[in-house]
């Protein structure tokens, strides 16, 4: 595969860019004419120009001459001075900080990076060309002869002394044999003479031309004139100083075009000054004597506002290849052009990458890179790295290299932060602690609200309306219609309707009784927060298992927090935002990466090799920790794990310090570990183990079940987790231990009956499916809400215990109107209604159990309910008849009812419809008047009273006789009752022990016969109460007896002094009392006697007076 290589490649006519080399060529083709003599290639970084330049000087060689100059070179040599100035001054923590410095020093500092760019200007034109090409110039050059001039030189030398010889014959080098042999003749010798004082002539004008060459560039620095004395002083200027080689190079070359690059890279605009005047005087100088353009490739930002136009004369613009809008598309092509195209990358973050790559050869150098990194690491390392990382990596190490350089030696902004993850981890469980808190408030309000209905929350709520209204309503309208306050209260739709609009009509009374109506724009969530009405609602809707449910995930996420990667402790806590993640003091593109995880924990991974047996520096001090039995945390990422075990020693599993998850997951995951699992293993499966390590491990380790199951199968784990004292850590062992444990023993089941609202809150860790297999072989004592899914279940398989509270729970589930039920309506009537055959089978095999603990406050059961129970025979008859008594409902007759021996049930309990045939026919089962039947008809009189008992019932007078002939009924329902039974009372005889009371009632309706015998009858069966005789005798009198033979008969029927007074002979005489009085004056109505009076000579008697007879 091809190598790119991060050198300015040449632009193809065909791309759009070509455009910007052709706008260049049109402009040198006419600057002589136009006089152009300064041209600016402008564009930001990275855009393109130096391609552009290239592809110039290639294209259009035969029109120009270029003499291309580039000052990247010394730019990299200052950034490195201040790079090693810098680094050497944060070394010395001493040394205090430079002040500002002030204008002179600045000015300085510029000049001489002035002279510098100068120098290396001067440098690279005059040691361009070879030394014959410019032979007059000042500066020396290194001078190297070839293997023909090291022959030709020397041969030439020889030549010249043999032709010295040959013209001048001196006599002491004279060797007369040789003279002979070459003397030829005159002719010849005068031939040989001839050559040779041309050949020293030659000679001689080279040297005279060399001498003057040499010596014709030498400078006057200083004349002396006997004693006076003038100096030449040297400019600062480099160019001025060698102004003079500068227009010597020009005069003796060839080149028209002088391309300068990389000269805005040093800030300063003053050196363009300096170039522009060194451009005119090229161009004006009668030396040189032909047209000199500039090129400068420049960013567009070198000079301020409209300097750069009145600087140069023609202005092209170079448009970036590459800019944050395509440099994603750029790279992902680059990485497909290299083989790199099914790494995986996915698009999201290859631009979040790109984002910041701007520059054509950084990029270039950014995928070259990659392919090496990739290629070597990976076939290094015996797992696959993240490609994506890796390329992050890259990136990172292109833009700034120094601190990948320390991020190898464990130091710079990014290890420092990575290496900060344990302070991070602290604010993020500073922050659940927050939560934490907000959770107890939130608990507080709904243990202030446990009381309160969703009615009492809207009555509040209406309250905070009505005091915000101008006016105070009567009604509201909503939907057309007016309703009061408290109707909206207790009807949630209603309510809801209201709240759907800002604006409320309402009525309103004003002066004297008049109403009047109007709308008001009213904030409903001002009043939602004023009292947090929302928030309570939901709180009394989920009640306690909401704050279970989130108690136990802070608890989790607590946990969790300590193994997230950095990327997410960051993004999940808002971590970026705190004051130690800013103080890194990290750069845009640092922030991005940390964030998105490019550069995070296993940067290790991604920057070196994995050789066999090497362990990083990190796993070496854990590896110290454990040697020196000093614990770290858990979660302590080891980074090569299989290096890492191999270094563990024997006695290094007899502490606790062993205790890794990397280490638990790697050693349970490897059966050739089996020995080395057994013995961490060991270290959990013993009294007092460090449980709180597996609570984590359950939480963030990944091998879960086979660590579990092992551990489990230990005899006293069960009873090492409910003893131990952390109740979060707890929980997390009791869940996975039911997580994993494939059958249950008798005391982990006993826990589980207890304890189902730990299943329910702790089934999504459980799982479902595994949480379903526990309840089907549970029989749970208290059941709750939180789980429908396990709840159905336990309904299904009749996992439950009969007791109040689940059969509340069960039936709010299954119910239609499930909202309206609770412990106090709970009757056999709703559980029918939820028409679930599991759960109505259950309870009728159940029926005894159900009945006991049932409150049914509301005592509606219904009459198929009262039949079902009244005749169900696992119900005892004490249990039936203390549950059924006091039912509203009622059964229509004994017809319906089974068994005989159940009658005295029905009518104990009341259940039995208050009718005079039901009382018959029982009267008629009992043969009598039994107590529970007195009872029923006491406790039924109103609606017993409301009847004629009917003349059809063949017992009708027995029951007249039993009812009224005795003081079974209270003189209240004796009086009401009574009205049920029309004519005179069957047997008077049965009258002698009723009382007073109960005969006056019978007299008062007319119920006995008023012939004087049958009340002469009666006046004789209650002989022993005189008063009750009497009040009977005034009674018959005053209903209109007027047969004085009649009122003596009742009279004597009395007895005693009121014999007397049937004697018209005698003055009879009577105590003096209420009653005697009562009853002479109505004698004296029916004229029976005349008169009376009190007696004179006995103040105490009453003297009567018939007519016949005078004082």
């Amino acid at each position: 595969m091809a190598i790119d290589t991060l050198l300015p490649k040449k632009i193809n006519k065909s791309e759009a860019s070509y455009k910007s080399v052709t706008e260049l060529n049109d402009a040198l083709s006419i600057a002589e004419k136009e006089h152009i003599r300064n041209i600016a290639l402008t564009g930001p970084f990275g855009s393109g120009k130096s391609s552009v330049l290239i592809t110039l000087m290639e294209d259009f060689a035969n029109e120009h001459k270029f003499l291309p100059i580039s000052l990247a070179t010394l730019q990299a040599n200052e950034e490195q001075i201040d790079y090693d100035e810098s680094e050497k001054r944060s070394s010395d923590e001493k040394e205090p900080k430079p002040s500002k410095s002030t204008d002179a020093e600045k000015e300085k500092r510029i000049e001489n990076l002035n002279r510098k760019i100068e120098y290396s200007i001067l440098q690279q034109i005059i040691y361009r060309e070879e030394t014959r090409t410019v032979p007059n110039s000042r500066f020396r050059k290194i001078v190297h002869l070839s293997n023909r001039e090291l022959i030709r030189y020397p041969l030439c030398c020889v030549l010249t002394l043999v032709c010295f010889l040959i013209l001048f014959e001196p006599n002491f080098v004279r060797v007369d044999s040789i003279y002979d042999f070459f003397s030829w003749g005159s002719i010849w010798n005068a031939i040989f003479d001839l050559a040779a004082s041309a050949w020293l002539l030659f000679v001689l004008y080279v040297i005279a031309r060399y001498v003057f060459k040499s010596y014709g560039n030498s400078k006057l620095n200083k004349l002396n004139l006997k004693e006076g004395e003038i100096e030449v002083i040297e400019d600062n200027s480099i160019f001025n100083k060698h102004l003079d080689e500068i227009l010597y190079f020009f005069q003796v070359t060839n080149y028209n075009v002088v391309i300068i690059e990389d000269l805005d890279r040093f800030g300063t605009p003053n050196i363009f000054l300096k170039l522009r005047e060194l451009n005119q005087l090229i161009n004006e100088s009668k030396i040189v004597g032909r047209h000199i353009t500039f090129i400068y490739a420049i960013k567009d930002d070198i000079f301020k506002d409209e300097e750069r136009t009145k600087f140069f004369d023609f202005i092209t613009t170079v448009i970036p290849v590459i800019n944050p809008s395509n440099s994603k598309d750029k790279l992902k092509s680059a990485l497909e052009a290299k083989g790199c195209g099914n790494d995986n990358i996915c698009d999201e973050d290859l631009s979040e990458m790109a984002f910041f790559i701007q520059d054509m050869r950084i990029l270039t150098n950014i995928v070259n890179e990659y392919k090496q990194y990739r290629d070597k690491l990976c076939e290094a390392s015996d797992f696959q790295l993240n490609k994506t990382k890796l390329l992050g990596m890259i990136v990172y190490k292109n833009y700034y290299p120094q601190d990948f350089a320390l991020l190898h030696r464990r130091d710079g902004k990014i290890y420092k932060c990575i290496s900060s993850k344990s302070n991070f981890i602290s604010l993020a469980l500073k922050a659940i602690e927050e939560s934490e808190n907000a959770l107890s408030e939130k608990e507080q309000i709904f243990k202030q609200d446990a009381n309160l209905s969703k009615t009492d929350l809207r009555r509040l709520f209406l309250f905070k309306l009505w005091d915000k209204l101008s006016y105070k309503p009567s009604s509201v309208y909503i939907k057309d219609a007016c309703y009061s306050f408290e109707q909206i209260a207790k009807n949630e739709v209603y309510f809801d309707n209201l709240l759907t609009t800002n604006q409320i009509s309402y009525k309103y009374y004003y002066g004297y009784g008049g109403t009047s109506s109007t709308s008001q724009t009213i904030d409903f969530k001002q009043i939602d927060n004023e009292i947090n009405y929302s928030k309570r609602i939901e709180l009394i809707e989920n009640g306690s298992t909401y704050f279970s449910k989130e108690r136990r995930r802070i608890q989790q996420e607590k946990i969790k927090a300590k193994s997230l990667r950095l990327k997410d402790l960051i993004k999940k806590y808002k971590l970026g935002e705190t004051d130690k993640y800013k103080s890194f003091g990290l750069t845009p593109m640092m922030n991005v990466f940390v964030r998105r995880g490019y550069l995070d924990e296993d940067y290790y991974d991604y920057i070196s090799y994995f050789y066999e047996g090497m362990v990083s520096l990190s796993d070496r001090e854990l590896l110290l920790s454990m040697k020196i039995e000093e614990g770290q945390a858990y979660e302590y990422h080891i980074d090569k794990i299989e290096n890492f075990v191999k270094e563990l020693k024997d006695y290094m599993f007899e502490s606790d310090a062993i205790l890794n998850i990397d280490l638990l997951d790697y050693l349970a995951s490897h059966n050739v570990q089996s020995d080395k699992f057994e013995h961490v293993m060991m270290r959990l499966e013993r009294d007092k183990a460090p449980l709180q390590f597996l609570s984590q491990y359950y939480s963030e380790g990944k091998q879960q079940g086979l660590v579990f199951k092992h551990f489990i199968e230990y005899t006293n784990s069960w009873n090492n987790i409910l003893s131990w004292n952390n109740s979060t850590e707890k929980e997390n062992l009791i869940e996975a231990y039911l997580k994993f444990c494939m059958n249950l023993g008798q005391m982990q089941q006993k826990w589980l009956n207890e304890n189902y609202k730990f299943l329910v809150e702790h089934s999504e860790g459980i799982t479902l499916d595994k949480s379903l297999i526990l309840v089907r072989a549970s029989r749970f004592v208290s059941l709750c809400n939180g789980s429908e899914d396990l709840l159905d279940c336990v309904i299904e398989n009749n996992c439950y215990e009969i007791n109040l509270e689940n059969l509340c729970i069960i039936t709010r589930r299954l119910h239609s109107d499930g909202n309206t039920l609770s412990v106090e309506n709970l009757n056999y009537t709703r559980i029918i209604e939820t028409n679930n055959d599991s759960f109505i089978d259950y309870i009728d095999d159940n029926i005894s159990s159900t009945i006991q603990c049932l409150k049914d406050k509301y005592q509606d059961e219904s009459s198929e309910s009262l039949i079902f129970l009244l005749n169900n025979t696992d119900i005892e008859a004490s249990v039936k008849t203390k549950y059924l008594t006091g039912q509203h409902n009622h059964i229509d007759d004994f017809a319906i009812i089974d068994n005989e021996e159940m009658y005295a049930v029905a009518v104990k309990s009341r259940i039995l419809l208050p009718t005079w045939n039901n009382v018959s026919f029982y009267y008629e089962h009992k043969e009598g008047m039994s107590e529970e039947l007195i009872s029923f008809i006491n406790y039924y009189v109103t609606e017993l009273s409301g009847e004629i008992c009917s003349n059809d019932l063949s017992n009708k007078n027995d029951l007249y006789v039993s009812l009224f002939g005795s003081k079974k009924l209270n003189i209240d329902n004796y009086r009401k009752l009574l009205r049920s039974f029309t004519g005179h009372f069957p047997d008077i005889d049965k009258l002698q022990n009723v009382g007073q009371d109960r005969l006056m009632i019978l007299v008062e309706n007319e119920r006995i016969p008023s012939n004087p015998d049958a009340f002469a009858s009666l006046l004789v069966n209650i002989s022993k109460n005189e008063s009750l005789k009497l009040e009977l005798v005034v009674y018959v009198i005053s209903a209109g007896l007027n047969d004085h033979n009649a009122i003596t008969y009742l009279l004597t029927s009395v007895g005693g002094d009121y014999i007397e007074v049937c004697n018209q002979d005698k003055r009879a005489k009577l105590s003096d009392n209420s009653l005697n009085r009562q009853l002479l004056g109505t004698l004296q109505k029916v004229g029976y006697i005349s008169s009376y009076q009190p007696d004179r000579n006995d103040k105490d008697k009453l003297k009567i007076y018939h007519k016949t007879k005078r004082d």
